[in-house]
């Protein structure tokens, strides 16, 4: 077996390699990126970038296997701050800053979406933040409400305003893609789609029966790119079984909507559907993953930490006093 050959032997399509090749002046170069296509005679090789780069198999130096992710440092250091600013985007329908502050509102539906994002600087005395707050629920229809890091400095401002808690804390959990990806190819029969599909739809209000205003949960949903739906066909032709979505910022990826129908629990697929968004998700240059749950889910935070998450901080939602 030629030299070329051997390094490729284990190789399928979907994988992260790194290949060394030889150039038409003699000199070598190294591109890592996924398989897209394997032939007897060319490579094709994506990158984060989008490009895609055609390299002769006799041109071949060395190849090995690379993580199925770029890597980087724990997220841990990153800041809940920072971390927190990546997710307003994923998951919003109305809004408008205040400061470093984002007024939310969606009719009502979820509390991400219907609350300020109370992290970092409002720009103004906190006393008129507050204000500011109570004037667009009421504008907007909603009940005052704001999202603020668990122990931090806007949480104890708004407190000491008279402000208390409204519903069960969040715990936002983290893991390292590199880590999550693992051992973990993409199962062929989850679909990753960039747009949102009538049966995805469907199967969302499935998971989560609502009244919203479908051209708000449309705007939270189907929000900015980059952002992705997986699906997984009911082998019986009812529409799909299992949901999940991914929001993409910077390098962080956003999971949520995650979603099995109770007949076909316990199968896996919704590591399946985390697992995808995650080769979905490192594919453009992602190198981290978080998830936001419920404190008290405590089947939902045990499954999440086999699969490598961890708590990375909490937020909490107040609202006005008396």
């Amino acid at each position: 077996m030629d030299p070329h050959t051997a390094a490729l032997a284990d190789a399928r399509p979907g994988q992260r390699w790194t290949v060394r090749h030889r150039l038409t002046d003699g000199s070598a170069t190294d591109v890592v990126g996924w398989l897209d296509l394997l032939t007897p005679a060319f490579l094709h090789v994506g990158t984060p970038d989008g490009a895609v780069h055609v390299v002769e198999r006799s041109r071949v130096v060395a190849a090995r296997r690379a993580p199925a992710a770029l890597g980087g440092p724990s997220p841990s250091r990153v800041s809940p701050e920072d971390l927190q600013h990546r997710t307003v985007p994923g998951w919003v329908a109305l809004h408008e800053p205040l400061g470093e502050w984002t007024l939310r509102a969606g009719g009502g539906f979820t509390g991400r979406a219907n609350s300020c994002h109370a992290v970092g600087d409002p720009g103004m005395p906190l006393d008129r933040a507050a204000d500011r707050i109570v004037a667009y629920a009421a504008a907007n229809a909603i009940t005052p409400r704001a999202q603020t890091i668990a122990g931090s400095g806007e949480e104890a401002g708004l407190r000491a305003l008279g402000w208390t808690d409204t519903d069960i804390p969040t715990d936002v959990l983290a893991a390292r893609l590199s880590d999550l990806l693992t051992g973990r190819d993409r199962d062929p029969r989850v679909t990753v789609t960039a747009n949102l599909a009538v049966e995805w739809w469907r199967a969302y209000h499935e998971s989560r029966p609502n009244n919203a205003d479908p051209a708000l949960l449309r705007m939270i949903l189907d929000g900015p790119p980059p952002r992705a739906f997986t699906g997984v066909a009911d082998p019986d032709g009812d529409g799909l079984l299992s949901i999940g979505r991914g929001h993409l910022s910077g390098d962080w990826l956003g999971v949520a909507s995650v979603w099995t129908r109770p007949a076909h629990r316990q199968q896996g697929w919704a590591t399946a559907a985390i697992v995808s968004l995650g080769h979905w998700g490192a594919r453009r240059g992602a190198r981290y993953g978080y998830l936001q749950v419920d404190a008290a889910n405590s089947g939902a935070l045990t499954a999440y930490a086999r699969l490598g998450f961890t708590r990375h901080h909490g937020y909490v939602y107040l609202t006005p006093g008396g």
